[in-house]
């Protein structure tokens, strides 16, 4: 089943009423507690590694001492230093640096302030929709709503900024991210029904870029494909070719098919995957993908994959193999919770399947893939905690990732990692969600939203292994300021090249979130030196 919402409205509202009633708290001292009389400015910091942040007191002219993580003029080479004048200057080494450090200013009679600073790996974001106009969601199953080849980004979403309908965008940037495109073109425009939930692939044999999405003109759900012709910037009339039916052949009366999500072999044939309810309930779709060896001018079989499933991701390897993960609802909500299946694909042909582990009383959602180093599989997905099971309004009370390698030959499990990522707040309500997988030959590299810090984050983090990750790095950087800034981001997409990450996700800071969820943004970041 899809995800059309831009925020889990219940969700958001109670977090965020946590998180506001914490400011209270904190931005006046509690009875029988000394009242901080010195204030740092700003009050939270992103960082890059290496950049330098000033930080300043109020009362402006107190005499005051600063230190880093207790340490007086912190340390060069793990916390950071900052001179006398409040000027903060990052450490360099990614290895060694931690996830934060706090700013501390104290005058000569021992009172004090304190400040955040996130350290991370990634340059200052850029924003990529035109602020303030729509409603704009970067959801895609299995989070690929992003593609880089060399110094080259492509980037989809959908808003409503055109007639109050959703339709499908895309963009460009031919400089590693530095500039996008001025102009935002729709994909396949479509001025009086919603699309949804694109996912974009590059064929590396050929360089087309293809999108696929949901889209409702025919008055059901239907899978629309479309290459894009490699027209640069700016653009008059769409750079795409007409979009073609994906599920022709399962096209009959009211459908509704949605959730798709692309994959490219290495020889350039095309793989489709979506939810089909032909033959399936609302509720209860089947996982259903079609291949296309023309450049997706036609898709001439729809083929079965499994029944009672949800929220496909796709990947293929070197060997022209394809896995198809998704979120198994056999026996859901009555019988047993939610769990993550795999079927491999070779040769066109429906192959071997397995159940993923998942601990015992956890509900499996939001599953994504990748084949990684020495072609192994790797799947993460979010396993929620629910007291109340059903499909609309269900009660979550906490949530956290696992992540699998997998042997692709046999679908045997190789590790887990029950622990990912390194959350202080792991098995709390307001954990890790939407979690997003890319990978190189050397590295998997994951994006995810995170409410570790009151508020959703975007982070990340890398492995060799899938069981060793580097530190958690923020991605956006608007981590909040002043104590009074409420931020939210979320349902990041992450794609690789050179051993660098890109990330765009769903972004609020230009929300009055107390107020509305709209308008909300496009944001994109890049790593400014990958972490070793």
């Amino acid at each position: 089943m899809k995800d059309r919402s831009v925020v889990r409205t219940e969700s958001r509202v109670a977090v965020m009423s946590i998180f506001l009633g914490m400011l209270l708290v904190t931005g006046c001292a509690l009875k029988g507690e000394e009242e901080l009389l010195v204030i740092v400015s700003p009050g939270s910091a992103v960082i890059t590694l290496g950049d330098t942040k000033q930080f300043s007191v109020d009362p402006a002219g107190t005499t005051v001492t600063w230190s880093v993580d207790g340490i007086l003029g912190g340390n060069e080479g793990t916390v950071g230093t900052i001179d006398a004048n409040g000027k903060y200057i990052a450490p360099s080494d990614a290895t060694a640096a931690p996830e934060k450090v706090r700013i501390r200013a104290s005058d000569s009679s021992g009172s004090f302030g304190d400040a955040i600073a996130f350290l991370t790996t990634f340059k200052t974001n850029k924003m990529i929709t035109d602020e303030g106009i729509a409603m704009a969601n970067t959801y895609s199953a299995g989070q690929k709503s992003i593609t880089v080849n060399g110094n080259t980004i492509y980037v989809v979403w959908a808003d409503n900024s055109i007639g109050g309908y959703y339709q499908i965008f895309f963009t460009k940037s031919s400089d590693g991210g530095n500039s996008f495109c001025d102009s935002q073109i729709r994909v396949a425009a479509f001025n009086s029904a919603n699309q949804f939930s694109p996912s974009i692939a590059e064929d590396n044999s050929s360089g087309n870029v293809y999108v696929v999405w949901e889209d409702y003109r025919d008055g059901d759900g239907d899978i629309y494909i479309s290459r894009f012709d490699g027209t640069d910037c700016p653009w008059t009339t769409s750079p795409f070719a007409s979009p073609v039916k994906v599920n022709q052949g399962r096209d009959f009366g009211l459908s509704k098919e949605s959730s798709p999500a692309i994959a490219i072999d290495p020889d350039g044939i095309i793989y489709v995957v979506w939810e089909d309810r032909l033959d399936g309930s609302e509720n209860y779709p089947d996982i259903y993908f079609a291949i296309s060896s023309n450049q997706g001018q036609t898709f001439p079989t729809n083929t079965f994959i499994g029944n009672a499933g949800r929220r496909p991701s796709i990947a293929t390897d070197s060997s022209d193999a394809a896995y198809v993960v998704w979120e198994d609802l056999t026996g859901f909500p009555i019988l047993s919770p939610t769990h993550i299946k795999i079927r491999k694909i070779e040769g066109g042909t429906s192959g071997d399947e397995a159940d993923l582990p998942i601990a015992s009383g956890y509900n499996a959602r939001y599953p994504s893939i990748t084949v990684g180093p020495d072609g192994k599989v790797y799947a993460v997905w979010q396993k929620a905690e629910i007291s109340d099971s059903k499909f609309e309004n269900e009660i979550i009370q906490a949530y956290d990732f696992d992540l699998i390698k997998l042997d692709g030959a046999t679908l045997d499990e190789i590790t887990t990692n029950p622990s990912f990522p390194d959350n202080p707040n792991a098995g709390f309500f307001g954990g890790p969600a939407y979690p997003a997988i890319a990978s190189d030959s050397t590295y998997i590299y994951v994006a995810w939203d995170d409410q570790r810090n009151g508020s959703k984050d975007i982070y990340f983090a890398k492995s060799s292994d899938g069981a060793s990750f580097t530190t958690n790095r923020i991605v956006n950087d608007d981590a909040g300021d002043e104590s009074t800034e409420v931020t939210w981001h979320e349902k990041p997409a992450i794609a690789v090249s050179d051993g660098k990450a890109y990330v765009i996700w769903t972004d609020y800071r230009n929300t009055q979130i107390s107020t509305t969820a709209a308008p909300n943004d496009v944001f994109f970041a890049v790593e400014d030196t990958p972490s070793p």
